[in-house]
């Protein structure tokens, strides 16, 4: 009968350390975002730089206007989980939050909030004040 017990008692232990080892949580890395401030245009432009190939056919597919995009400004940063980085680009004020899990919200002030997963390869694009502009926010390799 104590052989019984004992077994339990074993298995009832590994049992416990097994679920607790399984239900810690995995520290979160940090996200590396970058956003952007975009001039779309039809017109040829010289001031800032094209997007990237991967932004560009990302914008194409939105219904936008424009058959050309510019970055007018931009700032890479790495951010934890649950904290803020408030920005001004070009005259628009915002602030990126990690909320974990690859999840962001991001507050574009006068304008509203947005809560969205941010995934790699994934991009969250919404207008300023100046009709022509927007900002781009995705997730980047390592922040610079």
């Amino acid at each position: 009968m104590k052989l019984f017990s004992a077994t339990r008692l074993v298995c009832t232990v590994i049992f416990f350390l097994l679920f607790a080892g399984m239900s810690a949580p995995a520290a979160e890395k940090d996200l590396n975002l970058e956003v952007q401030l975009v001039f779309g245009t039809n017109e040829a432009q010289t001031n800032g730089r094209p997007v990237s190939p991967q932004i560009e056919k990302k914008l194409k597919r939105l219904p936008l206007k424009w058959g050309t995009y510019f970055v007018v400004s931009s700032q890479q940063f790495s951010l934890a989980k649950d904290k803020t980085n408030h920005l001004v680009l070009g005259g628009s004020e915002m602030i990126v939050k990690n909320l974990g899990g690859e999840k962001v919200e991001l507050i574009m002030i006068d304008r509203g909030k947005i809560t969205q997963s941010l995934h790699k390869g994934q991009t969250l694009v919404t207008n300023v004040r100046d009709p022509n502009s927007f900002v781009v926010l995705r997730q980047v390799d390592e922040a610079k």
